[in-house]
């Protein structure tokens, strides 16, 4: 089983770095997977080709998705077929791990309903997008609810470190201290 990093238009680089070297450190097999089949430019510039598409991955081999954060999310409200995607991931139980803003796009795609989860986002923020529950909020570094982590994005490290434990992966925690 395979574990999709999801890139899109502006994502936080530093935010998946050490999640890609715990699952490279395991030999965790990964796949980049974009919008489209274009190159994709992160927040801080770094330039990325995705191996294949929302469109194109075959869901059945996906264990678990990363979901990076983002440094301005507007340019992916009403990318539908981003949404169905992570529907359609999350209706197979995978596991899904989602930093920072990136649990905007769980709660859009109507994921975080039932499930506590944590976020980068303010309140007032979270209040103004109207499709976050606050019963479910907490103010934590990481939350892991039936299958889905979520985490604040100053926490990357830590982040990882349990996405790496949830998939019982084999590789040093100690190595990024």
């Amino acid at each position: 089983m395979t574990t999709g990093i999801l890139l899109y238009p502006r994502f936080s680089e530093y935010e998946l770095s050490v999640i890609i070297s715990i699952l490279t450190q395991a030999n965790h097999p990964k796949i980049f997977i974009g919008l489209n089949d274009q190159p994709v430019k992160g927040e801080a510039g770094l330039t990325c080709l995705p191996e294949t598409t929302i469109d194109n991955v075959n869901i059945e081999m996906l264990q678990s998705l990363v979901l990076p954060g983002v440094d301005d999310f507007q340019h992916l409200i009403d990318k539908e077929p981003l949404f169905h995607f992570i529907r359609r991931v999350y209706e197979q139980d995978a596991v899904i791990g989602a930093i920072s803003s990136a649990p905007f796009l769980l709660a859009k795609s109507g994921i975080l309903l039932d499930r506590y989860y944590t976020t980068g986002i303010s309140k007032q923020a979270r209040e103004f997008l109207g499709v976050f529950s606050e019963k479910g909020y907490v103010d934590a570094p990481y939350v892991f609810d039936k299958g889905i982590l979520t985490a604040q994005g100053a926490y990357f490290i830590d982040f990882a470190n349990k996405f790496g434990q949830v998939l019982e992966l084999d590789y040093n925690p100690n190595w990024y201290r």
